[in-house]
């Protein structure tokens, strides 16, 4: 029997690594991956929990992807998701893309988990318990192969897609999740495709999701959507900005959930937005 690779060293989660950015510390990439992959029992540690609803966030973006092309009669071939931090949106657009998935992400260790994990088929890491103890989960990606997509990462700037190369490039759909409120110029980021159809190609889709947290971490307030001093709200400043050249397949409320330890979480609800390019 193959032994899974160890995506991240429990010991490390005990580490002070707080100088780091937070999606490069071992902490918050392992909040990251019970996220994206951990199962409703991995997640939380009795049944019935009152979070539980929130629980599978990345399926759920992909599946609604998914229904507004079939509903639009549109065949997704290639797809990029921008921001995929470990890569669970990009596996799960992978069950129904036709021919390729790339996930970008700035940081260079999330590319480096969701890269060894998409080679191996799966891993273990380790979350918090409480005090200095933790527990190890095993996690597992769906097998490439027929009628699966073939999904791959790599290390790129959301505001400069220019430097992705052929993997950006002649899109039938593009995912923004959880991005936009993380990069220095959101505006730029959206008119990558509202002024270019380099990126996606017209009739391709477009999802955004974000829970819209602005922190002058990422950006300067005057550049968060929604900041030009009438109070406009993200929600409605994201619609301006693409409604000129995008219609307006669905909205939504998805949430999500973070897990500290096995009583503290962190959720939120991101305002989820599918597009199709005219």
């Amino acid at each position: 029997m193959t032994v899974p690779p160890v995506l991240l060293k429990g010991d490390d989660l005990f580490e002070d690594d707080s100088a780091l950015d937070p999606y490069e510390n071992t902490r918050d990439l392992s909040k990251y991956l019970l996220m994206h992959y951990g199962d409703v029992d991995d997640v939380f540690d009795r049944p019935h929990h009152p979070l539980a609803g929130a629980h599978g966030y990345p399926r759920r973006l992909s599946a609604l992807l998914e229904l507004c092309a079939l509903r639009a009669g549109l065949r997704v071939r290639r797809a990029l998701d921008v921001g995929c931090s470990v890569g669970g949106v990009s596996h799960a657009l992978g069950g129904w893309v036709e021919s390729s998935v790339t996930g970008i992400d700035v940081s260079p260790r999330s590319i480096d988990v969701a890269q060894t994990l998409g080679r191996h088929g799966c891993g273990t890491f380790h979350v918090v318990q409480q005090g200095p103890y933790a527990r190890e989960v095993h996690i597992r990606v769906p097998e490439a192969g027929e009628g699966r997509a073939e999904v791959a990462f790599e290390v790129g700037d959301a505001c400069d897609l220019g430097g992705v190369g052929r993997a950006a490039r002649d899109l039938d759909a593009v995912v923004l999740s959880n991005v936009l409120d993380r990069v220095a110029d959101p505006a730029q980021c959206l008119r990558q495709f509202t002024d270019s159809d380099d990126h996606l190609r017209p009739g391709g889709l477009l999802m955004v999701a974000c829970p819209w947290s602005w922190y002058p971490a990422y950006s300067a307030p005057e550049r968060w959507l929604g900041s030009s001093g009438d109070r406009t709200p993200s929600e409605e400043a994201v619609k301006q900005l693409l409604g000129g050249a995008f219609d307006l397949l669905t909205e939504s409320d998805e949430g999500a959930v973070l897990r500290q330890n096995p009583r503290e979480y962190d959720y939120f609800e991101a305002h989820v937005t599918v597009w199709r390019k005219r």
